[in-house]
């Protein structure tokens, strides 16, 4: 005994005749009749009477009745979920950014994305990459975009694009009047920096000590929009990502390039153990799609 049978078996119940249930099931009128009688044989049982009023359910007929009645309602709410599925009613994704790209950058990535899957569960936090690294090798993420320099096997990386540094400064500082930041104007300045484990400032202050200059005061702060924060409001200037500094162009900070390029890259990272789910592929090929020109550039 299979669905099938049990389909058609309510089907022409519920039709009253073979016939009727033929044209339902878009079925041969013998196919129906055999499957029918197989259906008998292998139960052991008489399920209909025929005759000139068609097929009459026995009463074992109407006890099997109820209860394949319920397996094929129940196939065709499974059915119908399992199509939901493919339309990702009831997808979920976890994702973890650092904090530069938090604010915008990630937004505005995922604006296409949110639009084409309005019924998406999403799970957003922003952390640091070590703590990003650390929840994609755990399997407690299904995506995260960081710095990561970390080579556990337990995170695949694939890179999305270049984080460029700027160097920000309050409006009317000297060095606004430079197109370019070069880091001899920078060794004398009061400058307010990231954290020590920022991969910036390890590559801002590993160029500095190489090119023979020396750091003159410096205020650590935990993040870049604090950091443009301060800058702004005539704190010091420092060197910070330029995702973090556009954001604060209309809070009375300007903005400068380097004139020595000072990136770090940025990559997706997935856990090659953690089964990827639909809408996980999806966002992944959406993020990759998004950041070719930035690749590319």
């Amino acid at each position: 005994m299979n669905y099938r049978q049990c389909e058609i078996f309510v089907t022409a119940l519920e039709a009253g005749s073979v016939t009727a249930a033929a044209e339902r099931l878009d079925l041969s009128q013998p196919a129906v009749s055999k499957s029918l009688k197989l259906l008998e044989t292998e139960l052991g049982v008489r399920l209909f009477l025929r005759g000139a009023k068609g097929l009459q359910p026995t009463d074992e007929g109407r006890s099997f009745y109820l209860e394949a009645a319920r397996l094929t309602e129940s196939f065709g709410h499974l059915e119908s979920f399992a199509q939901s599925l493919v339309r990702l009613e009831h997808a979920r994704l976890e994702i973890s950014c650092i904090p530069a790209l938090s604010t915008a950058w990630l937004p505005e990535t995922m604006c296409d994305f949110l639009h084409e899957y309005p019924d998406l569960s999403l799970s957003f936090r922003s952390r640091s990459s070590p703590e990003t690294v650390q929840l994609v090798a755990r399997g407690e993420l299904d995506i995260g975009v960081s710095q990561a320099r970390s080579e556990d096997k337990m995170v695949e990386k694939t890179r999305l694009f270049d984080l460029q540094s700027v160097c920000i400064l309050p409006r009317g500082h000297r060095l606004c009047a430079e197109k370019h930041i070069r880091l001899d104007h920078l060794h004398e300045e009061r400058l307010l920096s990231l954290s020590a484990a920022d991969e910036i400032r390890k590559k801002f202050e590993a160029a500095m000590l190489m090119a023979g200059y020396s750091i003159r005061s410096q205020v650590d702060v935990a993040h870049g929009a604090m950091l443009c924060r301060m800058a702004a409001d005539g704190h010091g200037i420092g060197i910070v990502d330029e995702e973090s500094a556009k954001l604060f162009e209309a809070a009375g900070a300007v903005i400068r390039p380097l004139a020595e390029e000072l990136s770090v890259p940025i990559y997706l990272l997935q856990n090659p153990l953690k089964p990827q789910t639909l809408i996980a592929r999806k966002f992944v090929e959406h993020m990759l799609a998004v950041t070719a020109p930035r690749r590319a550039h």
